[in-house]
């Protein structure tokens, strides 16, 4: 009787990890060597076998320590010392079981011994053959000359530590530099006191690398890819702690995603360079993000709209128009979120705050009220220009125009609204009544009337109510030129 409770198909294993890329499969022996304590070297060779659709690959490396267990190498979940170290790749002994399942034979000698995978015997156990340091997989694992190549491309998209070097078949695979490394705190997996992988969020440091061409740009896990962008990602994102992937360590979950392009937006917005860099999916979902920094936010609206910027205002939409014909932009087409941060960030003003549009009026209802003068303290020549607008406006409106003379430092001459109309005697002066009803009283009738149309002084109506007026004004003048005749000064 046996006393395991499970036992495992090397052929259905072989199966699923069959579903991975070689490449990926290969990467998980290289993040073994890469997690070991005083790694200088790490040598990866891989042969096709003539004929066959195999290769021998041999995964090497200089660990003073190699193997902390042996039985690591073949027992699946063993409890790895790993899982309590975020900054470090393993948690599951699950990787080079994955490689094993799809070799024909292999072979793991260590500091604490070897141990051979034969098609025939099975697992041959060897610990007296040890090696003085280091650890060294040998196997020769299904593989076509198709995919060879993508081995190849795979192992030259790592990210690798400057101290460690890492060849393959020879030749070294080299560094790069990143074009900025900063520090963001973001969720990862560590165990607690019982073993049991926990989220918990944590700072670490994260680091953008421009893709190489052809390449994919693609999350990493500490050098390794580990998720491929594909929302228009503009570099490869590097993160120095274990990334919470799923089982099959192909994907996260989008909320983490998430995260990690906001940090990149708010640590990298200054490298955003263009409409169609500030217009990329990830670079608007993270700009629709709560966390998304002002600065971020302000950089990419300059990007995508321009330095002159407004925003629609309903309360004011001459101030729309004035704006726009000063070489001003309208900012529309941004999601909820994306105005949120807007809005928050003082990003862009709306066109009313920019340029406004003089009321005569305070909106306040506690502003102190105007001075109206009475009627009975009005001048003859007061009298006369009320009187002239009256005419006007039962002329050319059918409106009974209500007149008041009123006395504020408010910046209007004039303001004409719902059949009423009042002339700012501080800003007039009496000289300007005193004058008759000359060309300067008739521009200034013609403006304040054309606001019965509209009060936009950029609208089409209030422009078509201005011809009309002064089409009006002169179909008046030859027909009662004598009514006219007597508001002019005598």
């Amino acid at each position: 009787m046996s006393k395991q409770w499970f036992d495992v198909d090397k052929a259905g294993l072989g199966k699923q990890a069959e579903q991975q890329a070689k490449g990926r499969l290969i990467g998980e022996l290289v993040q073994n060597s890469l997690d070991e304590a005083g790694v200088t070297q790490i040598a990866v060779t891989l042969a096709l076998v003539p004929g066959r659709p195999l290769a021998d690959l041999t995964v090497e490396d200089d660990s003073p320590e190699g193997f902390r267990d042996l039985a690591h190498a073949y027992t699946l979940f063993a409890e790895s010392y790993k899982r309590g170290n975020p900054e470090q790749r393993g948690q599951y002994n699950f990787g080079e079981k994955l490689v094993l399942a799809v070799c024909e034979s292999a072979s793991i000698s260590t500091t604490k011994g070897s141990v051979v995978f034969d098609p025939a015997e099975g697992r041959i156990e060897k610990p007296r053959q040890k090696r003085e340091r280091g650890s060294v997989f040998e196997g020769r694992i299904k593989l076509t000359r198709d995919e060879y190549p993508q081995v190849a491309d795979y192992l030259r998209s790592l990210l690798l530590p400057e101290g460690i070097v890492v060849t393959f078949n020879g030749d070294r695979l080299l560094p790069r530099k990143p074009i900025r490394t900063f520090e963001a705190s973001l969720e990862t997996l560590v165990a607690d006191e019982q073993g049991v992988m926990r989220p918990r969020v944590r700072k670490t440091q994260v680091s953008i690398f421009e893709p190489l061409p052809g390449e994919t740009p693609a999350l990493y896990e500490m050098g390794l890819p580990v998720v491929e962008l594909g929302g228009g990602d503009k570099w490869h994102v590097n993160i120095e702690q274990k990334v919470p992937l799923n089982r099959d360590r192909d994907n996260v979950r989008p909320a983490y995603l998430q995260a990690v392009r906001v940090a990149v937006v708010n640590a990298a917005y200054d490298l955003l360079t263009s409409d169609e860099d500030a217009t990329q999916g990830w670079v608007k979902l993270a700009g629709s993000d709560p966390r998304c920094s002002d600065e971020a936010i302000r950089h990419l609206i300059r990007l995508r709209f321009g330095e002159k910027v407004a925003a629609p205002d309903p309360s004011d939409t001459e101030a729309m128009k004035r704006f726009q014909s000063q070489g001003g932009t309208i900012v529309v087409g941004l999601s909820k979120g994306e105005w949120a941060n807007v809005r928050r960030s003082g990003a862009v003003p709306p066109a009313g705050q920019i340029c406004p549009t003089a009321k005569p009026y305070s909106d306040d209802p506690s502003a102190k009220a105007v001075t109206v003068i009475p009627e009975e303290k009005w001048t003859e020549g007061i009298r006369n220009i009320a009187d002239y607008a009256r005419f006007l406006a039962r002329e050319l409106m059918d409106v009974s125009l209500l007149v008041s003379v009123v006395h504020t430092t408010n910046n209007f001459a004039a303001a004409y609204g719902s059949g009423r109309l009042d002339f700012n005697l501080l800003r007039l002066g009496h000289a300007w009544f005193e004058q008759g009803a000359t060309e300067d009283v008739d521009r200034l009738l013609i403006h304040e009337f054309g606001h019965e149309a509209s009060g936009d002084h950029l609208s089409d109506e209030y422009h078509e109510a201005l011809c009309r007026l002064g089409a009006g004004m002169k179909r008046l003048a030859l027909e009662k030129p004598d009514e006219v005749r007597q508001f002019l000064l005598k």
